[in-house]
């Protein structure tokens, strides 16, 4: 507002496609019409229309992507990097770009106020704060002043042992189901897409990889095929014996089309809504399917990393967490950052407005300091 009444224009960048609706709302709602929109998911049409706005000036507000840091906007007196640890502000493609560089050059350029934003801000960022080569802003309260969740961690060994093979946990299971009886919804984050994560020879241990990029393939069940998740490469029909010794292949591992298919099988009555990149793949996807969360047409949302960011649903009091600890050992010298960030964000999703939330975290480590850590909310002492 204070930008605008000086009569210069602003630049808010978030890091995922699914957060610009709901932010465009917002902004569209407090400052009219002129706030443009760019990112990946608009078509050619759409995005030379919004590009032509901002060039004729005709925007005071851009909201995007990463990719929204090189809009043709002129007289920027604010650039806000919303959630600024994540990766997505990193482009993996050429052109290599970090969009943090590119704000703090456009920001310079013009004078403007550089603003980061995170509950959980990157170690650069928060070191770079504390060394006063940029100035710390502390929230210490919550908005609405609502206690933050309750966090429970669940010992999935203890679950094996007790005879349970499933992917969700009998204390998971009671939550859910307390949950719908009180007609609440639930979130429930796990970060692999897919139905079995794994193919692996039962004699010889060869796992079946990418020929293009060695990472192991994924297998579909609607498509009945194993699918690569870097470069898309498929394999159709679904391989059942060993290319290297002729063996038997057995798939293992769980992704969110195995576990949807377990909601459903133990909770017959729930309306599930699975979100993630196979489920979002048409155009404005993210949109309409947290617009049918929000008006209460599902009860579960069980979704990859787009469900556990900045999203806001007032009847949300229920947050899980499965299949965290392969993010805990993942490659990556960020693996630990990565994973306090998303548990850290997701259990914020829970009691966001009059009723108060509470967070399961489901993990064969429950002693990992990196979990304790992120379940009290604690980031100073995390970093």
């Amino acid at each position: 507002e204070h930008c605008l009444q000086m009569g210069r224009r602003a630049l808010v960048l978030v890091p995922e496609i699914s957060l610009t609706p709901q932010m465009i709302l917002r902004l569209k709602s407090q400052f009219g019409k002129r706030v443009a929109v760019q990112h990946s998911a608009l078509n050619h049409t759409e995005r030379l229309l919004q590009w032509q706005m901002i060039q004729d000036g005709g925007a005071d507000i851009v909201v995007g992507t990463r990719s929204a840091i090189f809009s043709p906007l002129e007289n920027i007196g604010l650039v806000i990097i919303d959630e600024e640890q994540e990766h997505t502000y990193r482009s993996e493609s050429a052109p290599r770009y970090s969009a943090h560089e590119v704000a703090r050059q456009r920001a310079a350029e013009n004078g403007a106020l550089l603003l980061l934003a995170s509950a959980t801000p990157s170690t650069e960022s928060y070191y770079a704060a504390q060394h006063g080569r940029t100035q710390l802003v502390c929230l210490t309260k919550r908005y609405g002043g609502n206690p933050l969740p309750k966090v429970q961690i669940v010992d999935m060994r203890a679950e094996l042992a007790s005879g349970n093979p499933r992917e969700i946990s009998l204390a998971m299971e009671d939550a859910i189901r307390h949950n719908l009886e009180a007609g609440k919804q639930t979130i429930l984050l796990l970060n692999r897409r897919g139905y079995r994560t794994i193919g692996m020879c039962t004699t010889c241990g060869h796992v079946l990889k990418c020929p293009n990029c060695s990472v192991p393939l994924v297998y579909h069940k609607p498509q009945q095929a194993l699918l690569c998740h870097h470069c898309g490469h498929t394999v159709h029909p679904l391989p059942q014996t060993c290319p290297e010794c002729g063996g038997k292949i057995s798939y293992s591992g769980f992704g969110t089309q195995r576990v949807e298919e377990e909601l459903a099988e133990l909770l017959p009555g729930a309306r599930i809504l699975r979100m993630d990149q196979d489920s979002t793949s048409r155009k404005d996807a993210h949109e309409t399917m947290l617009a049918q969360f929000a008006r209460h047409e599902y009860d579960i949302l069980l979704g990859t990393q787009m469900v556990a960011k900045g999203l806001d649903f007032e009847k949300v009091t229920l947050v899980g967490v499965l299949g965290i600890d392969s993010l805990l050992f993942g490659q990556g010298f960020r693996a630990y950052e990565s994973v306090f960030s998303l548990i850290t964000q997701v259990v914020g999703r829970g009691g966001r407005a009059a009723l108060p939330g509470r967070a399961l975290i489901q993990t064969s480590v429950p002693d990992h300091p990196v979990l304790q850590l992120a379940a009290a909310q604690d980031y100073d002492a995390f970093f």
